[in-house]
């Protein structure tokens, strides 16, 4: 037959078990406040219509921009 046990320590586990569920429930509130923040915005990647757009913007001739890309591309080969 099992024996009693007694009310401090029943309270004891009881207090243990407050105080974990506590814990997780400061767990979980920081996780809420994470989420409800406003989404920082992404970085967008350049598209080749958007880089070929600020190229005509900044004045440069469709010859020019030929010319400057295959620059790069030969400065980029060198450093590999």
């Amino acid at each position: 037959m099992p024996t009693r046990r007694a009310k401090t320590e029943i309270i004891a586990e009881l207090d243990t078990k407050i105080a974990y569920h506590n814990e997780c429930t400061k767990k979980l509130q920081a996780r809420k406040e994470v989420l409800l923040q406003p989404p920082k915005p992404r970085a967008r990647k350049t598209s080749m219509r958007q880089a070929l757009i600020t190229l005509k913007e900044a004045g440069l001739s469709p010859d020019e921009i030929i010319t400057f890309v295959k620059r790069k591309k030969k400065v980029t080969e060198k450093q590999m």
